[in-house]
């Protein structure tokens, strides 16, 4: 799954530790935890716990794609017959964008 912050940086998720405190997110590269990388600034704490709990269950969601495998994900395509299918797919479920502040 893909992680794209607040700014439109891609991060890969399995690579990274994610944490967040005072509306406040940020990413971690598990190669290097001395780096830090802001994900999204929220104005409230509330905000930051509501993009994280969307973060958890589009991760849990883009596993349970993951697990159906390629080919039934192929077959879903197919069947619908548009590529629209394939790009909500690869954007909506096997991405995640870090909501603006104002989109709470």
């Amino acid at each position: 799954m893909r992680i794209i912050d607040q700014n439109g940086c891609d991060y890969p998720y399995e690579s990274i530790a994610i944490s967040y405190g005072d509306g406040i997110i940020y990413a971690r590269p598990i190669s290097n935890m001395d780096k830090r990388y802001l994900l999204a600034r929220y104005s409230t704490q509330e905000k930051a716990e509501k993009a994280m709990q969307k973060l958890y269950d589009d991760y849990d969601l883009s596993k349970r794609f993951e697990a159906l495998g390629y080919k039934a994900i192929q077959n879903l395509i197919s069947w619908n017959g548009r590529k629209e299918t394939e790009k909500f797919l690869y954007e909506n479920i096997f991405s995640f964008r870090f909501p603006q502040d104002d989109e709470f």
